[in-house]
């Protein structure tokens, strides 16, 4: 199916404007909700639970990483990099991943294999992280 007929039948463009344009805005989207969640984060009860610390009393790869972004938001990188490390060395990593599935989900493109092969190391590093922070008490 040509560009043409993908336009007719869904709807959509696939100009490069159109995918760059819906690329700012999913972007925008997740900032507004990220914004969203840490005044409700700061300035009410609530918070996100850790099902698998609740259950298992084991620290996941993910906890800490809502206050570690706050630590970063108020500059403090040396207390955002004790609650988790490993995010906090990653993060440039992960925000690259996050801008970049959004252009593929706009565009209907694939992964480039490259990609998927990193994704897949860092995916391993992450849960790697998960045991050696329980093990090691991090």
């Amino acid at each position: 199916m040509n560009q043409e007929e993908l336009e007719k039948k869904y709807g959509i463009s696939l100009a490069k404007e159109d995918i760059r344009k819906r690329t700012i805005r999913d972007m925008v989207l997740l900032l507004f909700a990220g914004i969203v969640y840490y005044f409700l984060v700061m300035y009410t009860p609530f918070s996100m639970r850790c099902y698998f610390y609740e259950l298992f009393h084991l620290k996941c790869p993910s906890c800490g990483i809502t206050r570690m972004i706050i630590s970063i938001i108020h500059f403090d990188f040396k207390q955002a990099f004790g609650y988790n490390p490993f995010i906090f060395v990653s993060f440039p990593y992960v925000i690259c991943e996050i801008i970049y599935f959004i252009y593929l989900n706009e565009s209907k493109k694939k992964m480039n294999r490259i990609n998927k092969i990193l994704l897949f190391i860092w995916l391993g590093l992450f849960m790697l992280f998960g045991i050696f922070r329980n093990i090691y008490n991090w």
